[in-house]
């Protein structure tokens, strides 16, 4: 493999619109900014692309496969008789199988263009062609996997072909090289559909540490400014197993107890309109503030307005996920209130980089951020600390280098 490799990064979920700015596509843009400048150059192949691209998230060139002409006329076709739920839903999945024909095209004429060294793919349900280019081009080919997708697909929204998905998904994670997957019980997920362990890598999620300015929090700490008003933040998606809900009726019972605390919530989802209707019943309207979406840009900033950052997950069976959101707390400096489950235990260490809560325990929750209120010494030193520890091991840059070292001994493996 070439000093600066050529690495094609591919994303077939149309659920993802690479270059905006929901979770999964801050992710997307993260690892390729990190891996370009670790020296390697990267064209990316969507299915969806944000209108516009932001280009200090995604500084590279991207292939809009979903906005070919070919992939608009099937999706014309498929739709037009699609005049149920459950029609619609089965074209939904048609339309993401004949869009591998296109992918798979994309991908070859970029190889003939540019020359590909290796293949990074975020999985997708439905999605193949990646795995079928790498291994005719006979080159490194590996597969990020985030979620057990066709679970999610089956439990919570609607799964019409239900075995060929779970064949498929099969097929995918036994084609690839290596498995990339954000957190240990993903890893465990992945060996349970025949992935050999010494194929799996764990890599949690990260942050730019570049990217935020600690010293904002801290002053505002050594200002003493919390003695007349004390926020707190929570950054992510309003979803239920988010915990928001936890958090707000954690809060009424904070400001019952002082009228100086303000409740920061960055982001947007199906919870926000019934959450903002709530605090207007529970009469803190004045102390809540929700900004609703925003560009991942307008983050850092509206981080640098908190005295304390929550991750209230509430409890779930099968905790799975690597909270980007804690990654952006650590990163920020600024003092974390977490709930005790999954990778977040294993991140972050109660009292020492953090205080830690039962899931879904609102008193403990309330009782927690207090304490940071009243111990500016303690929020200072579990910030301070938690940030370290992020610089240490959780950037995006130390997971593109890994990647970069997972590719080149793939090509060691295949060609000597």
């Amino acid at each position: 493999m070439k000093e600066r490799p050529h690495i094609a990064y591919v994303c077939a979920d149309r659920g993802v619109p690479v270059g905006g700015y929901k979770g999964a596509s801050i992710h997307v843009g993260e690892l390729v900014r990190a891996l370009l400048e670790s020296q390697a150059d990267v064209q990316v192949i969507a299915a969806r692309v944000a209108d516009p691209i932001d280009p200090l998230f995604l500084p590279a060139p991207v292939v809009d496969v979903g906005g070919s002409k070919p992939a608009r006329q099937a999706r014309h076709v498929l739709y037009a008789g699609a005049t149920t739920p459950k029609r619609r839903e089965r074209a939904s999945e048609v339309r993401a199988l004949l869009l591998n024909q296109p992918m798979a095209k994309a991908i070859e004429r970029l190889n003939g263009s540019w020359g590909i060294d290796g293949i990074y793919e975020r999985y997708s349900l439905w999605s193949f062609a990646a795995a079928g280019v790498a291994r005719a081009l006979k080159v490194p080919y590996v597969l990020e996997v985030n979620a057990p997708l066709v679970d999610e697909q089956r439990r919570y929204r609607h799964l019409a072909n239900e075995a060929a998905a779970a064949d498929l998904e099969g097929y995918v994670l036994r084609s690839a090289d290596r498995v990339v997957v954000p957190s240990r019980q993903l890893a465990d997920f992945v060996c349970s559909h025949g992935v050999r362990r010494g194929a799996v890598r764990v890599l949690p999620n990260a942050a730019d540490p570049g990217r935020y300015d600690p010293r904002a929090v801290a002053r505002r700490r050594r200002e003493r400014a919390y003695r007349s008003r004390f926020t707190v933040g929570f950054v992510g998606s309003l979803k239920p197993w988010h915990g928001i809900e936890h958090l707000l009726r954690a809060f009424r019972m904070l400001h019952r107890r002082w009228d100086g605390y303000r409740l920061l919530v960055v982001g947007d989802g199906p919870l926000r309109r019934p959450l903002e209707k709530q605090a207007r019943a529970m009469g803190l309207a004045d102390a809540v503030e929700f900004t609703g979406g925003v560009g991942h840009r307008e983050v850092p900033a509206l981080l640098a307005r908190m005295d304390v950052a929550v991750a209230p997950y509430a409890r779930l069976s099968g905790f799975y996920f690597s909270p980007i959101k804690i990654y952006e707390y650590m990163a920020a400096g600024v003092p974390i209130v977490a709930s005790d489950i999954g990778q977040i235990s294993e991140v972050l260490e109660h009292r020492r980089t953090a205080l830690l809560q039962k899931p879904g325990a609102i008193s403990e929750l309330a009782d927690r951020i207090d304490e940071l209120r009243r111990h500016p010494a303690l929020a200072g030193r579990l910030a301070a600390e938690a940030r370290r520890k992020l610089c240490r091991s959780y950037t995006w840059k130390r997971n593109a280098k890994r990647v970069l070292a997972m590719m080149r001994q793939i090509e060691r493996e295949k060609h000597g």
